[in-house]
């Protein structure tokens, strides 16, 4: 019987992306701790960003989930339909009699008329299609961009700007550096932030920087 394993990290092969990310930046000659306070930071994104990913959810299909949400609302029609909170109280009184066989129907329900039913279907199921509904939002590909955006971008472009490393389109690509960025990171094709994305926040985080008040101003001369 042949079993089957699961594959190795490839240590080897993320060094080889770390130091291609550095190759990139332009900080491959750069002294062993300058590399070992870089690479602190860069390992810091990494772990916000797999923290975002590596979770269970991430086993579920959406597709599925869906088909829930639409079974739970067709339950939801049906149980209005039927007559909600007439058929919630039989339902009580039924489930009390099989508790209570020799119990006085007329007593039962009096007794689900002072005590409501704590836990009714239709309340409970609609929290949940609720939470469906948040779950399905926060696994959709927009969602994970902009996380991609808050955890890896905009951490990075900042990392950038304390090691005053700059870009150009010949001699060190911004869109080389973090093609190289989100490789070691592993972030899949589809949710990577573009060039243009990117230079965009770029210039977002460069006009947030401090701005002098007018009362610091210089009156012209």
């Amino acid at each position: 019987m042949t079993k089957h394993r699961r594959p190795l990290i490839n240590v080897n092969n993320r060094e080889q992306q770390f130091a291609k990310l550095l190759t990139a930046m332009g900080l491959n000659e750069m002294g062993p701790l300058g590399e070992y306070a870089l690479k602190a930071a860069l390992e810091q994104i990494a772990l916000d960003y797999q923290r975002s990913v590596a979770d269970p959810s991430k086993l579920l299909v959406p597709k599925r989930v869906r088909q829930l949400r639409a079974a739970i609302a067709k339950v939801l029609a049906l149980h209005k339909a039927a007559g909600s909170d007439t058929l919630d109280n039989e339902i009580e009184l039924a489930s009390l009699q099989l508790l209570n066989p020799n119990a006085d129907a007329s007593t039962l329900r009096m007794l689900i008329a002072d005590h409501r039913p704590k836990h009714r279907m239709a309340v409970e199921l609609s929290d949940y299609m609720l939470n469906i509904d948040h779950w399905l939002a926060s696994n959709q590909k927009g969602y994970k961009k902009r996380q991609v955006r808050k955890l890896v971008v905009e951490p990075f472009l900042k990392l950038m700007a304390e090691y005053e490393i700059t870009t150009s389109r010949r001699e060190r690509p911004r869109k080389q550096i973090f093609d190289a960025l989100f490789d070691w990171l592993g972030v899949e094709q589809n949710i990577r932030a573009s060039n243009a994305n990117i230079n965009t926040i770029a210039a977002e985080l460069a006009g947030a920087g401090p701005k002098k008040s007018k009362a610091n101003r210089r009156p012209k001369t």
